[in-house]
């Protein structure tokens, strides 16, 4: 692979961004060859099957980020959430996101682990917030909601972990009408309420 090639390929990412579909690269007279020469020459990675970015070295993207990329029409949630918004101190194994019940699976990347979190059509757009990073613009569920999310699932997440991450937004930047209306459409109000008050 020369050297112009790959610089070229670099301006492509520059353009469109730092996850990009084999088809930008075949507009740009780049074949299955030549992708699978910059791979092995360690100037790109598959992400998934058509899904490609620039090697580490050389891409600052966070995992939240990547899979946020792959799969556009998710939602980044529970664990994740928390520990984007430093509502949590356990840093998770795999990334959580979202996504409509009754949609079609979406590709997995092969890395970072990803667990899909089916949400019903009715709640899935409830606290979804874009939060611009240094690279990209990412869907996630907003403080509020990740705080009911975590009393909704207290039961397989462990109340303890519940507790902690109501606590810490308690701690830090609050929307209190905001997280009791979100926590009487979740159906966890008297399960919230109580912890709140004693926390004010």
């Amino acid at each position: 692979m020369t050297r112009e090639k790959q610089e070229r390929v670099r301006e492509i990412f520059k353009h469109y961004g730092p996850v990009i579909k084999t088809n930008k690269l075949r507009e740009r007279k780049f074949c299955s060859r030549d992708i699978a020469k910059l791979i092995d020459d360690g100037v790109i990675r598959k992400i998934k099957s058509g899904y490609y970015t620039l090697t580490s070295s050389e891409n600052d993207m966070t995992d939240l980020e990547l899979v946020s990329a792959v799969i556009p029409k998710g939602i980044i949630c529970l664990q994740s959430a928390a520990f984007y918004y430093d509502l949590s101190t356990q840093n998770p194994t795999s990334v959580s996101i979202a996504i409509p019940a009754k949609s079609m699976r979406p590709v997995l990347p092969e890395h970072p682990p990803v667990e899909l979190i089916m949400t019903s059509d009715t709640l899935f757009d409830i606290g979804l917030v874009k939060e611009r990073t240094s690279s990209f613009t990412m869907r996630i569920y907003n403080r509020e909601r990740t705080v009911c999310d975590f009393f909704r699932n207290r039961n397989k997440l462990g109340e303890d972990l519940a507790l902690e991450v109501l606590k810490n937004y308690m701690g830090g930047k609050r929307n209190l009408q905001l997280l009791m209306e979100y926590a009487g459409i979740f159906r966890v109000k008297s399960a919230i309420k109580p912890y709140v008050e004693a926390l004010i």
